[in-house]
């Protein structure tokens, strides 16, 4: 039996099965509710009202748990406002780079022919390759059956468009000499959002940027969640997700069906090659490929190199024939957005010891040089993405995203300059540092109340004021544990790397910090609580999103991709889930800024102030 489910606002209507709760009805609708623990039932996010039959457990003022609630007949759910995905901050910006242009995926040739006569009865195809001088490469078949046409309407002077996929070369394309743009489409795939670049392929210059939510999020916030929803009910439904949001963020730049519209630049046919940087898991849900065994021992993905293949076969509407190169990744945790920021940083080239660090729900680190690197991914959590902190949020409108305290006044900022409606992952950094310098937590991140009003005591439980208004903001303990947990797991994932090869933090030439997230954070507030080593600021470099960034050098060049594979060959990855070593790193990083206060000497001498 089937149940007819509408939400509001948009009124999307969608049919789901006996068994299956609201919330499933809202991923097979597209609807977003925030469900950061994937449905099971234990951050209490997916609050929303219903009216019709349905079953679950009951809410004293009108609101159910979208993952509890099961529809029993024709059901209207109201998501209410804050919720829905707001404006964001999503930041696609990366460190800069001279864009090469050399051998990009796909590359678009003119090539002027003499027409065929008595004594030069070569075949088309074969006049065509001469021209290129490329005997021996291939062409799909559509461009084959077009092919006489449009040599002899054009006069024998044409434009071939030629896709390269490892060591092949295929000619997709064979059009007039026209004004036809040639454009690839750089794209970061990241759990929380994507970003995608348009790039001239001729040129390597950026002609358009957008960036929008991964509607997967409607199936959990992390890997994990999104890992389990798969194993469940098939990757399908996660794999239209994804598609759908790339083709969204296509659709915002471009034409992306019918003719072209005479205020475009370009159609979406124009873009004739794609390069992807995403995690494993990303990944293989892009291609449609089933991602459960990553979730269990020995931890083994399908494939860690995928094979290129041709957008159509996946759904994106740009060029049916693009290529799509996805970045290779090392492990099942260690993904093609990790190769990527490597890639961008230059750590590879350089003799330097240097240390990367991605925070992000998983936290990835690499440590190495041009000879040599050691890679491993902490779980370090959602609390910086918004999960598992009562007042958490991702980095979007009306987010706390900077905190000072001075004389016990405790100033904000929001993104957008909105009204406060939440914390995000800076935020969160700048306040526990503050609260932590000014006393007002202890090492512990237990609450040192003093009585005063910036502090509130419900059953016993503390918290501490962040903002009072229409919306009141407050941290607790459990929201610190929390968040000190995430960085635990991030600054235990550094020691272990530096341990296990007999060297220390002050060894490291040069750290980078990756991730637009990670562009953000206040570098002293993140050693004050212990996330970042105490080690001079100046060899910190934020190099941004360096997925995207990473993934725009390998749209447009063969040595870039070479060097992906080259630091792909050489990392070598470090499972840190049964390492006894990393268990006895993270329990001492659990305090503020850690129990050995001889790692943080100007955090001491900050505190001693």
């Amino acid at each position: 039996m089937k149940h007819r489910v509408t939400f509001f606002p948009g009124s999307v209507t969608v049919e789901v099965d006996e068994g299956e709760t609201v919330l499933d009805a809202a991923v097979a609708a597209g609807v977003h509710v925030d469900a950061s623990c994937g449905g099971e039932g234990t951050c209490g996010k997916c609050r929303v009202l219903v009216e019709g039959p349905h079953r679950g457990p009951a809410s004293t003022d009108g609101h159910v748990l979208a993952c509890r609630t099961y529809p029993e007949g024709e059901l209207s759910v109201f998501v209410p406002a804050g919720s829905e995905a707001r404006a964001g901050k999503i930041h696609g910006a990366y460190a800069n780079v001279e864009p090469e242009v050399q051998e990009p995926l796909a590359e678009s040739i003119h090539v002027a022919m003499e027409a065929p006569s008595l004594d030069d009865n070569l075949a088309d195809l074969e006049r065509l390759r001469c021209a290129l001088g490329r005997p021996s490469v291939g062409i799909i078949l559509p461009a084959l059956r077009s092919l006489p046409s449009v040599l002899r309407s054009s006069g024998w002077n044409a434009v071939t468009t030629i896709a390269r996929a490892g060591g092949t070369e295929e000619i997709i394309e064979v059009r007039h000499d026209d004004d036809a743009m040639d454009v690839g489409a750089a794209i970061d795939i990241g759990t929380t959002t994507v970003a995608l670049e348009l790039i001239d392929l001729r040129t390597g210059k950026v002609l358009a940027q957008a960036s929008d939510y991964n509607r997967q999020m409607v199936a959990g916030e992390d890997v994990l969640a999104r890992i389990a929803y798969a194993e469940e009910k098939g990757p399908e439904r996660l794999q239209e997700l994804i598609v759908g949001t790339i083709n969204r963020l296509l659709g915002k730049l471009c034409s992306v069906d019918g003719d072209r519209r005479s205020d475009d630049r370009f159609h979406a046919d124009d873009i004739k090659a794609l390069s992807i940087g995403a995690n494993p898991t990303m990944t293989l849900l892009l291609l449609g490929l089933d991602p459960r065994h990553i979730r269990y021992e020995p931890y083994i993905p399908v494939v860690h190199e995928p094979p290129v293949v041709r957008a159509a076969e996946i759904g994106l509407m740009t060029h049916p024939h693009a290529p799509v190169y996805c970045i290779p990744g090392r492990a099942a945790y260690v993904g093609g957005d990790v190769t990527a920021d490597v890639l961008l940083s230059g750590m590879h080239l350089r003799d330097e010891l240097s240390l990367l660090i991605d925070v992000g729900t998983n936290g990835e680190v690499v440590l190495g040089n041009h000879e040599w690197m050691v890679a491993c991914s902490t779980s370090a959590g959602p609390a910086f993405e918004g999960g598992e902190v009562s007042c958490g949020m991702r980095a979007m409108s009306g987010a706390i995203d900077a905190v000072t305290i001075s004389n016990g006044e405790l100033k904000i900022s929001t993104i957008g300059s909105q009204e406060p409606v939440g914390i995000c992952g800076s935020g969160l950094i700048d306040l526990v540092a503050q609260m932590f310098l000014g006393g007002w937590i202890d090492r512990k991140g237990r609450m040192v109340s003093d009585g005063s009003e910036r502090f509130r005591n419900n059953d016993g439980a503390v918290s501490a004021v962040v903002h009072s208004g229409e919306t009141d903001i407050l941290i607790n303990e459990d929201d610190i544990t929390n968040i000190l947990r995430t960085k635990a797991a991030v600054y235990a994932g550094c020691s272990v790397l530096l341990n296990s090869l007999d060297l220390t933090f002050n060894d490291v030439s040069r750290v980078y910090i990756a991730g637009g997230f990670g562009s953000h954070i206040d570098v002293g507030n993140a050693q004050l609580i212990g996330l970042l080593p105490d080690i001079p600021r100046e060899r910190f470099e934020f190099i941004g999103n360096g997925s995207l960034g990473g993934a725009g050098m390998t749209l447009l060049s063969a040595s870039a991709r070479k060097a992906a594979r080259s630091i792909f060959d050489s990392m070598t990855y470090l499972d840190l889930s049964s390492s006894s070593m990393f268990f006895d790193q993270y329990s001492s990083a659990l305090f503020l800024p850690h129990t050995d206060l001889d790692q943080f000497p100007s955090v001491r001498e900050r505190l001693k102030k």
